[in-house]
């Protein structure tokens, strides 16, 4: 999986849902600057992370790891 393909689909569905960094990161229990790390492409959210990301953003897991 490449980082900046996941990063970008986690930032296209935060935005469809009106949501910021910082309040995505409350709602998963993650620092906002994770958030922005996992948006660019400059780290990769562990599995557990990326389960509790897609709950936020209402939708599948799945969504996020398929090329």
């Amino acid at each position: 999986m490449d980082a900046k393909k996941l990063g970008k689909k986690i930032k296209l569905a935060r935005i469809e849902l009106d949501l910021n960094q910082s309040e995505m990161a409350e709602k998963i229990g993650a620092k906002q600057k994770s958030i922005s790390r996992y948006e660019n492409g400059l780290s990769m959210p562990s599995i557990e992370t990326l389960v509790r990301i897609a709950k936020v953003l209402k939708k599948p897991a799945g969504d996020f790891i398929e090329e």
